[in-house]
């Protein structure tokens, strides 16, 4: 037992690769009909984490709600939609659209493995935060990991993609 099992290294999880490429396709059939030229897009699965919390006078609560996002990207223009979908890719937001000039900042932070995106007016900031899984490892290692709140998804093949993709579009 080496050092880092004391500390719950990351499980290698075996891949159910017919169950991740059916979401695939799935998710492509969505984003193709929800996005104009939506066949032009590369696509990834992300989600978001937004914590809250509230402070009583001896009592401190804090909730996660987890998204999930078809997330399409376009090199040629830099475009960049998400469409918030459920985690079972039956129920389907509005897709938002976003180019270089309409943000403000961006950032990735390795260590999490998060991707920042800071949009809106210099007197109303807004912010998203996102993070688009490599390999269904970096899904199902999660303490809260289940089917309901994450989309079964390896993506491995398209990482790499998309790290790319993401780079320009910081410049």
């Amino acid at each position: 037992m080496g050092l880092f099992n004391l500390f719950g290294g990351k499980k290698t999880v075996e891949l159910d690769k017919v169950k991740s490429d059916e979401n695939k396709n799935r998710m492509r059939e969505i984003f193709d009909k929800q996005v104009d030229n939506g066949s032009e897009y590369k696509i990834v699965y992300a989600y978001s984490e937004d914590i809250g919390g509230a402070n009583f006078a001896v009592l401190r609560t804090v909730s996660y709600k987890y998204r999930s996002f078809i997330l399409g990207y376009k090199e040629d223009d830099l475009s960049l939609v998400f469409l918030e979908v459920s985690p079972d890719l039956n129920q389907v937001g509005k897709a938002l659209l976003y180019k270089p000039q309409d943000v403000k900042k961006t950032n990735f932070t390795k260590m999490v493995g998060a991707y920042y995106l800071q949009y809106g007016s210099s007197f109303k900031k807004e912010f998203f935060n996102f993070f688009v899984p490599e390999t269904i490892d970096d899904i199902v290692n999660h303490d809260w990991y289940d089917e309901d709140t994450f989309v079964y998804i390896d993506q491995r093949e398209v990482h790499h993609s998309w790290v790319d993709f993401w780079n320009k579009f910081c410049k």
